[in-house]
C-alpha cells in the first residue's frame, strides 16, 4: 500500500509542478525545455514496478539501490498485456485470465497471497489451473497456453503459492471499472 501511496504523491506533485510552470510562463517566453509528463510518468511507473519486483524476489540490495537512485541495472518494460517484464531471472510475472468475470474482485485489490490449484474437472479445459485467494475465493485462471509452463515450475506440487497483485481501473471511454491481475511467481 505504501508504494501505491508513493506513486500517487509523485504523480500529484508532477501535475502541480507542470500546472505551476504553465501559469507562471503565461505572457513570458519560455526558455526551459518542456517536460514530457507521459515519459516521466512511465519512467516512474517502471521504477515503482522494479521496487515491487525487488520486494517480491527478495532482492533487498536492488531495492535499496532503487530507493537511493544508484541502481544501474535493467528496468521493467511494459508488455502487450499491460503487465511488466521481470528484471530478475528467478521471477516470472503472468497475467490472471478471467479476473473480470469473478464476483467481489474489488475486495482483493492490492497484494494477495494466492494458491494455484489444478481444476481437472473443468468442463472447458481439464488442464486448467485456477487462482485462489487465501480465503478460498476464486480470482481467475492461468492462461491456457501457460498451464504447462506453470506445472513445470511447480513440479506438479500443488497447491503452488505465489503473490497476486490486483488493480482497479476506470475505462476512459465508458467509465466502467475493470480489474487487472498479475501473478509474481518466484522460482526456487
Amino acid at each position: 500500500m505504501s508504494i501505491l501511496f508513493f506513486f500517487i504523491v509523485i504523480v500529484g506533485t508532477l501535475v502541480i509542478i507542470i500546472m505551476f510552470k504553465d501559469n507562471s510562463a503565461q505572457g513570458q517566453e519560455q526558455t526551459e525545455p518542456e517536460v514530457d509528463i507521459f515519459a516521466t510518468l512511465e519512467r516512474e511507473s517502471a521504477r515503482i514496478e522494479a521496487l515491487i519486483q525487488a520486494d517480491e524476489a527478495g532482492h533487498e540490495d536492488v531495492h535499496k539501490q532503487l530507493e537511493d537512485n544508484t541502481y544501474t541495472g535493467p528496468m521493467p518494460e511494459r508488455r502487450s498485456d499491460g503487465g511488466w517484464t521481470s528484471i530478475f531471472d528467478d521471477l516470472r510475472i503472468l497475467s490472471i485470465a478471467g479476473i473480470n468475470h469473478r464476483q467481489a474482485i474489488s475486495h482483493y485489490k492490492g497484494r494477495n497471497t494466492v494458491a494455484l490449484v489444478p481444476e481437472p474437472k473443468n468442463e472447458f479445459d481439464p488442464n486448467a489451473i485456477k487462482v485462489v485467494a487465501e480465503d478460498g475465493h476464486h480470482l481467475g485462471y492461468i492462461h491456457q497456453h501457460q498451464t504447462d509452463m506453470v506445472r513445470s515450475w511447480a513440479h506438479d506440487n500443488f497447491p503452488f503459492y505465489c503473490i497476486a497483485r490486483i488493480e482497479e481501473h476506470d475505462d476512459e471511454d465508458d467509465g466502467h471499472r475493470f480489474y487487472t491481475g498479475y501473478l509474481y511467481i518466484l522460482l526456487k
